[in-house]
């Protein structure tokens, strides 16, 4: 889905806005790293794969992601706007305000990140260290995941694939000319299942593609991983 003129000047303004204000992670000085608010030098923006957390971690009917009164069957949704160093990741960073999340704030969220805990999570957890506040942090972050196209293979699979995680950075590529294959990564859940957990597309901190800092191109041990299908 392409982001509507409108909303890529809002986008952009957003993320010059925190640039003007704060600087690449210029703070970690010797290797130490110091998780300041803002300072960090680009983003991982995660889709995770609904239906292999759902295996796991469905906590009962009422469970907004999983259980029988959810919206919906969910296949990738948003997991996450992780700011990220060259090499390692800031976390947990101080904010002058206690990181709450209003309740507005998630709700507004609930179609593409449908999980209350995990909202809440994020934003304490890589949100603090963007330097946003809540409601704009999760603006941007719904912003870049809008800005993707998920492969067709991906939308509403009604059956189970086993897939090379090459071919999957393959579909992105082609459903995202302007990605690259050192600009994805395909994470699987640990294990024998060796099942898809996630995709991480890097971006700068402007919101455009660039390469990933990490040497490996998926974290799969396998060359058919295991994908499950909707249900």
């Amino acid at each position: 889905m392409r982001l509507s003129r409108n909303t890529q000047y809002w986008l952009l303004a957003i993320l010059a806005g925190i640039l003007a204000c704060t600087g690449p992670a210029a703070a970690q000085r010797g290797g130490e790293r110091h998780h300041v608010a803002g300072q960090f030098d680009y983003f991982h923006l995660v889709l995770s794969w609904s239906p292999t957390h759902c295996q796991d971690n469905s906590r009962g009917r009422r469970d907004t992601q999983c259980g029988h009164r959810r919206a919906r069957p969910y296949a990738f949704v948003l997991h996450g706007l992780w700011p990220q160093y060259e090499r390692g990741y800031p976390e947990h960073c101080r904010t002058r305000r206690k990181p709450f999340v209003p309740n507005p704030v998630i709700d507004s969220m609930m179609d593409v990140m449908p999980s209350r805990g995990l909202i809440i999570h994020e934003y304490k957890k890589h949100g603090t260290c963007s330097g946003f506040r809540p409601s704009d942090y999760f603006r941007v972050a719904r912003a870049l995941y809008k800005r993707i196209r998920i492969p067709n293979r991906f939308q509403f699979p009604k059956d189970s694939q086993f897939l090379d995680p090459e071919d999957v950075v393959d579909d992105f590529i082609e459903s995202n000319p302007a990605l690259k294959p050192d600009m994805i990564r395909v994470v699987c859940r640990r294990g024998n299942a060796n099942r898809l957990q996630e995709i991480r597309i890097c971006l700068t901190r402007k919101g455009e593609f660039r390469a990933c800092s990490e040497p490996q191109r998926h974290l799969c041990r396998r060359k058919k991983m295991y994908i499950p299908p909707v249900r």
